[in-house]
């Protein structure tokens, strides 16, 4: 992670970055969808994505993340000070942390991680960090890139390795593509739950006394709307009878376990005072995680070389 100049983050707002291919591929952290980046980047709406305290932390520990990667590998890293292109798109770039001298095929990206994204890391490098160095492999032609993480609770440092297939570069290169036309012929992706704050910043204010007639689609989804209301008020009354019983039933106790002495819940006081349920869902979050559609880049991904 690098720290960006007025220039370059101007020069980002009409192009596709690494940050930009996970919306693109739906593999991203943060709120958005093809709608949400279509409206960035036709100026309808703004990227409010701000640097987080984790973002920070990532470039403050950067060069000691780089040492470490340097001494465990043997090889000799060099730093990209400048916006890189796509040889024929222009507008597909990207900064990678790192590049390796001597090796045209590989590069490094760069990682801090807090213990409550550790979990994230069991299995491998989670997948909604595999669309950004596929595109950076989209870029540059480099085909192996690894993660060098330094997990910061435990002063951990571990290496990950990938390699792409020019398939699966040749898929993305095909949807970034298939989305920069949208947006130079100003055509509006589908909307999705993920695109509410571009349309709340779309739509603003209101036209007082305008009056719209609703299609019969559109009718639909208020009729709709009633009803998954309706049912997420009875799913909610569930939940709460489920964590009324559970405090009950703990009492003053910290820390509920099954017969096998595996943690379930944590009930905690929090420093303001108020106590606060934690439920071990790791094991289902693993099991999900390996379910769900993951970008094919994964093929390669969470071989550990160093730790």
């Amino acid at each position: 992670m690098m720290s960006l100049s007025r220039q370059q983050i101007e020069e980002r707002i009409g192009a596709i970055t690494g940050t930009r291919a996970a919306i693109i591929e739906g593999t991203s952290r943060f709120d958005g969808d093809w709608y949400t980046l279509w409206s960035v980047m036709t100026g309808r709406s703004n990227d409010d994505i701000k640097p987080s305290l984790m973002m920070r932390l990532g470039h403050y520990t950067e060069s000691g993340n780089v040492a470490e990667y340097e001494l465990k590998t043997g090889r000799k890293c060099r730093q990209v000070h400048k916006t890189l292109h796509h040889k024929k798109h222009d507008r597909l770039r990207g900064h990678p942390d790192r590049l390796i001298v001597g090796d045209k095929d590989r590069g490094v990206e760069c990682k801090a991680v807090f213990q409550r994204s550790e979990s994230d890391w069991d299995d491998g490098v989670p997948y909604y960090y595999l669309s950004q160095v596929k595109h950076y492999a989209l870029i540059t032609g480099r085909m192996k890139w690894d993660f060098s993480v330094l997990f910061l609770a435990y002063g951990r440092h571990e290496i990950y390795e990938l390699e792409f297939t020019q398939e699966e570069l040749d898929e993305l290169l095909a949807k970034e593509l298939e989305f920069l036309k949208m947006v130079d012929e100003d055509i509006a992706p589908e909307v999705t739950a993920k695109s509410t704050n571009a349309l709340k910043q779309e739509w603003k204010s209101t036209n007082i006394g305008a009056i719209k007639v609703a299609d019969l689609p559109i009718a639909k989804h208020v009729k709709a709307r009633q009803g998954y209301k309706d049912l997420h008020e009875g799913v909610k009354a569930q939940l709460d009878l489920c964590e009324n019983r559970i405090r009950k039933y703990m009492e003053d106790s910290e820390i509920l376990i099954d017969g096998d002495g595996d943690t379930l819940v944590t009930y905690k006081q929090s420093k303001s005072g108020s106590r606060r349920f934690n439920f071990n869902i790791k094991k289902e979050k693993k099991n999900a995680s390996n379910e769900s559609s993951q970008p094919s880049g994964k093929a390669g991904v969470g071989q550990t070389i160093h730790a």
